[in-house]
């Protein structure tokens, strides 16, 4: 099983107006997975502000039931860790914002096998 080591996406601030797509897999291989997946989403305000995130799978949308970060506060000046789920090929991963131009993300690990 060949794996393949590449950055899923660049760190950038997070949309609060919408959810944002942060990174979507190929579709192609079939059989492509996103493994160990882990993100970082800093807060680099003077005050606490939300995060929420989604593994959503091919052709789906952000909702209820692929949720992986429910709605967390993130403090000032801090930062929360979280592993993305196991994903296939065609998945992505969604976040949002409680307020604009407040939370980083950030790619800490994972990596795609097929």
């Amino acid at each position: 099983m060949p794996l393949s080591f590449a950055q899923l996406f660049a760190s950038n601030v997070v949309d609060n107006a919408a959810p944002e797509t942060l990174f979507t897999l190929p579709a192609s291989p079939s059989t492509l997975v996103l493994r160990n997946g882990r993100i970082r989403f800093s807060n680099t305000t003077v005050g606490s502000v939300t995060i929420k995130a989604w593994a959503v799978p091919s052709g789906g949308s952000a909702a209820d039931s692929n949720v992986f970060l429910p709605t967390v506060a993130v403090g000032a000046n801090s930062n929360v860790d979280v592993d993305v789920p196991i994903m296939a090929a065609g998945g992505f991963v969604q976040a949002q914002a409680g307020a604009a131009a407040s939370i980083t993300a950030l790619q800490m690990d994972g990596f795609t096998q097929t």
